[in-house]
């Protein structure tokens, strides 16, 4: 990729918490620590890609 070329922002992110007593993820992906534990955030893409990500608490 070229740096002179400007990233689009893609407008189509979900992100979701797998347990929103441990953390929270807002629509923006800012993640907020509620209490100590692990929990996994998902990130769901338009086109059907998703990704976990393994968070802990402490």
């Amino acid at each position: 990729m070229k740096a002179d070329k400007a990233i689009k922002k893609h407008t189509a992110i979900k992100y979701e918490s797998g347990n929103s007593k441990i953390a929270t993820v807002s629509s923006k992906g800012v993640i907020k620590a509620k209490k100590s534990g692990t929990c996994y955030i998902y990130v769901y893409a338009q086109n059907g890609v998703y990704e976990k990500v393994k968070v802990t608490v402490q």
